[in-house]
């Protein structure tokens, strides 16, 4: 009986022979590229994998081994329990259960589309907008240019904040300590700076 290539794995061996568990082996891809991509995968440095050599199917997922025949008779489809077990054309052994777990790298199963439960809006914080919306400014001071506070205009929405400021901009008045020019269709707002004491 052949014995599986993996290290620590004692399939084929003598001493761990079950009649109620039959193991089936795979020998490795002719092809070169595939060759090399089975030897990167299997944990063992002292050997060479070799085309003789045989892996158990206990180191391949259930979705890469092929356990039946399945038949399509007369738009019956019959399904025939195989007898010497075949690999996919793409499968390469990943899990080592005798080898420390880090070893194994299970392919991560994705849920088709249509089954993934969409996705959930962010929840926002409740309080947080209260607070942001109790310390957004929404009340300006406005003033003529020699600096004078001449009114307050409360504004609702971004929108109406464009608008006044525009026509505060082509009228000439300001927000206090502000400069507004209006410039090709865009409200253009300035702040000047004033230094504590002059230059030496």
């Amino acid at each position: 009986m052949p014995r599986c290539f993996v290290t620590g794995c004692k399939s084929g061996y003598d001493s761990a022979k079950s009649a109620a568990e039959k193991r089936h082996f795979f020998k490795p891809p002719n092809e070169t590229s595939r060759l090399q991509e089975w030897q990167h995968a299997i944990p063992r440095s002292d050997r060479e994998l070799m085309s003789s050599c045989v892996v158990c199917d206990l180191h391949f997922q259930e979705a890469d081994l092929v356990k039946n025949f399945v038949h399509n008779i007369r738009g019956d489809v019959v399904v025939i329990p195989r007898d010497k077990w075949s690999l996919k054309d793409d499968a390469v052994p990943r899990l080592f259960p005798n080898c420390p777990k880090y070893l194994s790298k299970p392919l991560r199963k994705r849920k088709a589309p249509a089954v993934r439960s969409p996705l959930q809006p962010k929840r926002r914080n409740v309080q947080d907008d209260a607070e942001q919306e109790n310390t957004a400014p929404n009340t300006f001071d406005y003033g003529e240019r020699d600096g004078s506070v001449s009114g307050s205009v409360t504004l609702d929405s971004t929108q109406s904040l464009f608008e006044e400021l525009s026509t505060m901009a082509q009228e000439g008045r300001r927000l206090q300590g502000w400069s507004t020019e209006l410039v090709d269709s865009v409200v253009v707002q300035g702040r000047p700076r004033r230094r504590e004491s002059p230059p030496a």
